[in-house]
């Protein structure tokens, strides 16, 4: 496969992803169960499902983002 992008801004990219993956499914985890810390709040999403589903869906990208740039 052809680099698409330099083998710095690929690493770069493969570890924010990593974090990004931990930081975002532990979100989703959190607001699914639903977490009291984030969801009984002045400011709490009115759905946390929603909120949830939406965190995974970033998780899947930055998941698609690890597999990317580590192919680079």
């Amino acid at each position: 496969m052809k680099p698409v992008v330099s083998q710095g801004n690929a690493t770069c990219c493969f570890i924010f992803s990593i974090f990004g993956v931990i930081f975002l499914g532990t979100m989703a985890f959190l607001f699914s169960i639903p977490a009291e810390s984030l969801s009984h709040t002045v400011d709490d999403p009115s759905d946390p499902k929603a909120a949830a589903q939406a965190c995974l869906t970033a998780t899947a990208f930055y998941a698609f983002m690890i597999f990317f740039c580590g192919c680079q």
